[in-house]
């Protein structure tokens, strides 16, 4: 599998159990009949854990000096989820610099979340820290 795609599991996966953290997001939606139903919830410290594993990896995979800018990048757009054409405008650089970096982050990043086991999560929870 493709580090770009690595990235993007594990960054659905952040996103999801933030949202679940931040209380934006439940497990069970009775709102709705019918509606996907149960989703699948870990127990509220591994979820913890793995949304400051992301972080964690992330930051340090793009810890090179001449990379603040990606790294500003990945905590504004990645982390905190700002959209994007707020997120150009908070970096304050070109679109098409964006895109590059935004390329060069899913790859490096994606890299660094198999080898810290982030990847695949479901074996990140099946496992105990």
């Amino acid at each position: 599998m493709r580090s770009e795609e690595v990235f993007d599991i594990c960054l659905e996966r952040f996103r999801g159990l933030r949202g679940w953290l931040d209380g934006r997001i439940r497990a069970v939606d009775m709102t709705v009949p019918g509606a996907a139903g149960y989703q699948w919830r870990p127990e509220r410290a591994r979820a913890q854990e793995f949304v400051a594993d992301f972080e964690i990896a992330g930051l340090r995979a793009l810890a090179r000096p001449v990379w603040a800018g990606r790294r500003r990048l990945f905590s504004v757009y990645y982390l905190r989820g700002i959209e994007y054409r707020r997120a150009i405008a908070v970096l304050g650089v070109p679109s098409g610099t964006f895109d590059y970096w935004a390329a060069q982050i899913k790859r490096t990043v994606g890299r660094e979340f198999e080898r810290a086991g982030l990847f695949p999560p479901w074996r990140y929870f099946n496992t105990h820290s």
